[in-house]
């Protein structure tokens, strides 16, 4: 059973028990009403419960949502009707702990009624206070998880679209790369055909997946730096390190691979110094990530503004109050410092 739904089981079930915990009058369980009071809230909460579900799967998004106030209105004025009489008919229609008794007329059938109203209303106000509760809350979330899956959907269009930009002139000049260590009849050659199969493979199958093994991810950075190693050769200072046992932990795919892409766009240039520097860590779930790049001359590449923030959208979708990234920027270099808490 998925977290999510330990929760929902442990929240009905807090749900359902509360007029135990917290009963509407306070009763002992020797006086004479109390089983009938907490046969009468149970019942009504299970009936507000099962109100929320229709509300929320159906209601919402087929009135609320469409703007049909007037039928959204009175269904759920007949669900608040439903929520309250058939308890009350069964286990009501009696007094409260220490409601005060109406001096009545045995021949006043006003008062009479009157007395029966006043009861009833006291008898399920609590309930109402559930019930207003409960619309309330179940707007709000449907609302939430609505913008939430917007939001989910528009940063998975981004993140295909960023699959489909791990940029293509770096892909043909591997490809020419390979070309010509293969017309050289370099040792290296199937190797790096290897390593590229592995790069696509990963880039184009597993990422499509919400989660994938760190490992997978490491081993597509450091195919990423193999193949930009083949393409530059000794032309740039190049340190990969990684520490820590990476095994058996997920990340979000591709949730790294924006600033190590960055650094070889904007810290590669053989007439100048150039030089990156990648490191990853993990000590028990928390992962540090590093990235360093000399900033060097580069001619007609396009801002890496939408990939970042892109990421960052990512990071806080995935990973909210569980990780802190800073980036430096000054004219020489280009440092990015992350920290994700992976449970």
């Amino acid at each position: 059973m998925s977290k999510r739904k330990v929760f929902i089981f442990i929240g009905v079930l807090i749900f359902l028990l509360q007029p135990v915990v917290f009963p509407a009058f306070p009763m002992e369980s020797s006086e004479p009403h109390y089983f009938k009071e907490l046969s009468e809230n149970i019942l009504g909460n299970l009936l507000i419960l099962i109100f929320f579900y229709i509300n929320y799967t159906y209601l919402i998004p087929r009135l609320l949502f469409q703007k049909k106030y007037l039928q959204y209105g009175f269904s759920v004025f007949g669900g608040l009707l439903v929520v309250l009489l058939p308890p009350w008919m069964l286990f009501g229609s009696h007094l409260p702990p220490d409601f005060p008794e109406l001096p009545i007329h045995p021949r006043s059938h006003d008062q009479t009624n009157f007395h029966k109203i006043q009861m009833f209303f006291s008898d399920v106000d609590h309930l109402v206070f559930l019930f207003g509760g409960t619309v309330f809350f179940s707007t709000f979330w449907f609302e939430r998880m609505q913008n939430q899956k917007i939001k989910n959907e528009k940063l998975q269009a981004e993140l295909s679209h960023l699959k489909l930009q791990v940029h293509p002139h770096f892909l043909f000049n591997t490809l020419n790369s390979i070309y010509a260590s293969a017309i050289k009849k370099d040792d290296k050659t199937a190797n790096t055909v290897l390593v590229f199969s592995d790069f696509m493979r990963y880039l184009l199958q597993d990422s499509y997946q919400n989660e994938v093994l760190l490992e997978k991810e490491i081993q597509y950075i450091s195919n990423y730096i193999e193949l930009q190693k083949s393409r530059l050769r000794n032309s740039v200072i190049i340190e990969f390190e990684k520490e820590g046992n990476f095994y058996n932990k997920k990340i979000a795919p591709l949730i790294l691979f924006t600033f190590v892409e960055n650094a070889f766009k904007y810290g590669v240039n053989p007439d100048e110094n150039s030089e990156i520097k990648i490191g990853i860590s993990i000590k028990e779930n928390e992962l540090n990530f590093t990235v360093f790049n000399r900033i060097v001359t580069t001619k007609n590449i396009e801002s890496s503004n939408i990939g970042i923030k892109n990421t960052k959208e990512r990071l806080m979708l995935y990973y909210p109050q569980k990780h802190t990234l800073e980036i430096k920027e000054d004219p020489k270099a280009f440092v990015v410092n992350l920290k994700i808490n992976l449970i």
